[in-house]
Parts: structure tokens; C-alpha cells; sequence
């Protein structure tokens, strides 16, 4: 029975990314993904009890990528000045979060995301994205190329600052991905270095 349900889950995934790519997030309904994978819609809402639940499911599975993805980067490119390595680290989180800014709007605006909101910090993702940042900044701290700053404390902040709300703001501002990316090291990556 438990795999029976973990394959009617998968599917249900499955298509719900299939109708999301085609007609996007906003236009595809409950009622539509069910109908698709050829369920009751109450079979669909005792799995997923709403379209934003599908996207959390969905968005685990990209972002558990995306971390071994910045693991294989950091690992392969340990020659390269740490303030390289940290902006192309965030600059990557800009533009990952940016590559399903819908998914995220329907996730933001979710009646539950109260629950979520709550305990970001205490993610999975947040707390790779914070250790990964914080090691960086060790290392340029024992390099004498870091600002008086605490590592730990810092890295707190920055994991935290590139929000999905923030980003989502600055795009519907007219801004870029690559724009918000930039501007975001300008402003809290490049100061903690010294220049040499």
C-alpha cells in the first residue's frame, strides 16, 4: 500500500509540474490536476490539501539539486579568492529563486504559510545555504582578507537577505535577476572584504 501511494504522489507531482510548465501556476486548478492524473479531487486534497502544498513538494525536490549543485561548486573552484566564491554562491541563490518566481508567489500568498514563515531558519536549505557561507568566511577571515565581522552572525544575515518576497518585489519593479544579484553583493558581499 505505501508504495502505491508514494507512486500516486509522484504522479500527481509529475503532472502538476507538467500543467505548471504549460499553462502556469495561477491558471492550473485543483480540480484540473486531479482530473489529469485521474483521481477524485478528494484524493488529491488528502495528499495535498492545496496548490501551494504541490509547490513545497515540488520546490524540495529543486532545491535538494540546487544544494548539490553548490557543493560540486564549491568543492571544484577551492583555488578561487573566497569573495569570488561567496558572490557566485549568492548570485546563484538569486537566480535560482528567480527561475520559479511564480511557484513562489502562489507559495507566499498561501493561507498556511504561517507554519513555514516561522521556521525558515530552521530549514534544511537555510541551514546549508548558512554553513556554507559561514565556512567561506572563515577562511577568509584566517586569510586576513575578511572586516572585523563575526562569521557566524554574518553568515546568519546574509543566507537570510535574499528573500523570495524581496526578490519577487524588486522584479515586479522593472529589475533583472541578474540586476538584483549584483546589486545584492555590491551591497552586503563585497564591503566584508578588504582590498588588497
Amino acid at each position: 500500500m505505501r508504495k502505491e501511494n508514494d507512486e500516486l504522489s509522484q504522479k500527481i507531482l509529475d503532472t502538476a509540474q507538467a500543467l505548471f510548465d504549460k499553462y502556469g501556476v495561477e491558471d492550473v486548478s485543483m480540480h484540473q490536476v486531479a482530473k489529469t492524473v485521474g483521481i477524485g479531487q478528494g484524493t488529491l486534497y488528502r495528499r495535498y490539501p492545496s496548490k501551494s502544498k504541490i509547490c513545497f513538494s515540488l520546490m524540495e525536490t529543486k532545491i535538494d539539486r540546487f544544494m548539490k549543485e553548490i557543493k560540486a561548486y564549491l568543492e571544484s573552484n577551492g583555488e578561487l579568492p573566497v569573495a569570488v566564491r561567496l558572490r557566485t554562491v549568492l548570485t546563484r541563490v538569486i537566480l535560482h529563486f528567480n527561475e520559479d518566481l511564480e511557484w513562489l508567489r502562489v507559495m507566499l500568498t498561501a493561507d498556511r504559510l504561517e507554519e513555514t514563515k516561522k521556521n525558515v531558519c530552521e530549514s534544511p536549505p537555510f541551514d546549508f545555504l548558512q554553513k556554507e557561507i559561514q565556512g567561506l568566511l572563515e577562511e577568509a577571515a584566517e586569510q586576513e582578507g575578511l572586516m572585523p565581522v563575526d562569521p557566524g552572525f554574518t553568515s546568519i544575515m546574509l543566507a537570510s537577505l535574499p528573500r523570495a518576497d524581496v526578490i519577487l518585489y524588486f522584479r515586479d519593479h522593472g529589475h533583472s535577476a541578474e540586476d538584483i544579484a549584483e546589486q545584492y553583493c555590491r551591497s552586503f558581499v563585497d564591503p566584508l572584504f578588504i582590498s588588497r
